[in-house]
């Protein structure tokens, strides 16, 4: 019994020490954490898939579809496998044997940096993302950048693809907002192929702007949600033989609910109504 206790707290050492390396994107290092619980404490399908999200995260794409069909070996049921089996398939299917090919290297950003005050930090659904390459090799923590075209913001990859744009509302009050003379960081919290969230933080504050909250009322709120975005497919995930389907459930229900309490809109008309009080006075 004593030699079982001290292998689970072998192992749950070392998948502390490769979530800790994730989190500030060290997924090279990850993965070979991981291997080492492989090696030294056998097959087990919760680590095929951390394996698998940083072989992704690495842009192997062919790597990371074996590390995810291992799952499945294991636990045929498991939806993390599955769906990122399926997102990978589509990749491979297009001749993304690796991320790079062709693709400018990408920068990422440690996603705790947006963990921080309310109303500079905002967590939001892209809309109108577009089905395609650009958009499947999107990866956690992927830096985006902006591109303003009137009242619209789309938000685009370092190749300068679009991979969607910001719901018209905040779009409207991001474009006043930088216009201004305010600057913003942005970077990829979610990825599938049902849907693309976004992480928006204030970086400087143009005095002009002085006295306006960025992201008013629950818009700001689901940043506090990033820590479960950014390892809901590299910490444990198979506790036991009942999760299947319900995960995707349970996975909606920590994010934040519907899109209207996520971005917060209310807030953001009356914030807008406000401004325009205060501008005829």
């Amino acid at each position: 019994m004593a030699k079982q206790d001290e292998k689970m707290r072998m192992r749950r050492k070392l998948q502390e020490k490769a979530v800790e390396l994730a989190a500030m994107n060290n997924w090279a290092e990850a993965l070979e954490v991981n291997r080492q619980i492989h090696a030294n404490l056998g097959e087990d399908p919760d680590n095929y898939n951390r394996m698998g999200k940083a072989l992704m995260e690495l842009g192997q794409y062919s790597e990371s579809h074996d590390a995810y069909q291992q799952t499945l070996r294991l636990f045929p049921t498991n939806a993390i496998a599955r769906k990122n089996i399926a997102r990978l398939d589509a990749l491979l299917a297009r001749g993304f044997d690796h991320g790079q090919v062709n693709r400018t290297p990408r920068q990422q950003v440690d996603l705790r940096l947006f963990i921080t005050e309310t109303g500079r930090t905002a967590l939001t659904t892209l809309i109108d993302v577009p089905r395609g390459p650009a958009v499947d090799a999107l990866v956690t923590g992927e830096k985006m950048d902006f591109r303003i075209q009137g009242k619209t913001v789309y938000v685009i990859d370092a190749d300068g693809n679009v991979v969607g744009r910001l719901e018209p509302k905040l779009g409207q009050r991001l474009a006043e907002l930088i216009g201004g003379g305010n600057r913003y960081i942005a970077a990829i919290a979610q990825t599938d192929p049902r849907i693309v969230r976004l992480l928006i933080r204030e970086t400087y504050q143009d005095p002009s702007q002085r006295g306006r909250i960025s992201f008013p009322g629950k818009l700001g709120e689901g940043a506090m949600y990033v820590s479960s975005l950014r390892y809901e497919e590299y910490e444990d995930t198979v506790d036991d033989d009942d999760q299947g389907d319900d995960s995707e459930s349970a996975e909606e229900e920590y994010i934040g609910g519907d899109e209207e309490e996520e971005l917060g809109l209310e807030e953001i008309d009356q914030d807008m109504a406000d401004d325009d009080d205060n501008l005829e006075e």
